[in-house]
């Protein structure tokens, strides 16, 4: 799975828009995805902070990942 193919699943299964990020950085209350220098990483955004952070060596294993996570918190569906 990919970043784009996450997005249509995330789009299908109802999740809030606001819920989730793909593009990194701090988005206030949201899960995010973020590849840096060939690692990609999995967080919780709050406050500026990274929580819960987790590495992977590839996109789709952070992909499936982050949908886990997202399909486990019922507060990231509309």
């Amino acid at each position: 799975m990919n970043k784009s193919e996450l997005s249509q699943i995330l789009r299908q299964e109802g999740f809030r828009p606001d819920a989730y990020n793909l593009e990194g950085g701090f988005p206030d209350e949201s899960y995010s995805l973020e590849e840096s220098n060939g690692v990609w990483s999995v967080y919780y955004s709050e406050r500026g902070l990274k929580t819960g952070k987790k590495d992977f060596s590839n996109e789709s294993a952070a992909c499936v990942y982050l949908l886990q996570l997202l399909r486990k918190d019922a507060s990231t569906q509309s």
